[in-house]
């Protein structure tokens, strides 16, 4: 066997073995999240407490309106105005890579579609996912509550929150964007999931 044949097979190994893991981890976090998701508001129960995850309101890639951004904050107005959560905490980076402070710009969207500005707190130190899960309750004493975001991030945050001992989370599905670059970011979900992993088990 040549060397080029034994590096094909290298590359070709670890091309499935990464493929496999992949795989292995999403299958794991979606099916945790099964019967937890909601996407309609006259079927979840009710919790006092939103959790809303932040994102900043441009899209790195263009520049323009962040879709994901417009669909949270929608979802969670809609939530809120239900009657099925009493107050949203708003969970981000106060100085994302767009230099946005994220939890003030949704705070602000959140007043303009009606939500009273009395029921919004934020949080500008959830840089990461599971950060924004152990600081709602570390910090702000909350033990249940509804994620709210797209479902891809919601079945994440259902399973960080699983492992940070909060059994009681669901989540509400705000819209899933399937236009322009927004495969990116289902693309690097795959890659999000893997690393929550090694952080679960590092931890």
């Amino acid at each position: 066997m040549t060397k080029l044949k034994i590096l094909l097979i290298i590359i070709l190994s670890l091309l499935l073995l990464t493929a496999a893991v992949l795989l292995l981890c999403d299958y794991l976090v979606t099916s945790n999240a099964r019967g937890r998701l909601y996407e309609d508001t006259s079927s979840i129960p009710h919790r006092t407490y939103g959790l809303l995850l932040g994102t900043s309101p441009k899209s790195r890639l263009t520049g323009r309106a962040n879709i994901f951004y417009i669909y949270r904050i929608n979802a969670a107005a809609e939530l809120y105005k239900s009657g099925k959560v009493d107050t949203i905490l708003v969970s981000g980076s106060d100085n994302s890579h767009e230099g946005a402070n994220e939890p003030e710009c949704m705070r602000e969207s959140l007043i303009k579609c009606g939500v009273p500005a009395s029921v919004i707190k934020t949080d500008g130190k959830g840089y990461r996912t599971l950060e924004s899960v152990v600081r709602a309750r570390d910090e702000f004493g909350i033990t249940s509550y509804t994620v709210i975001s797209q479902q891809f991030h919601n079945e994440r945050t259902l399973y960080l929150s699983d492992h940070c001992k909060l059994h009681d989370t669901i989540a509400f599905n705000a819209v899933s964007p399937h236009t322009g670059w927004s495969f990116i970011t289902y693309i690097r979900e795959y890659f999000a999931r893997v690393k929550m992993f090694c952080d679960v088990l590092s931890a």
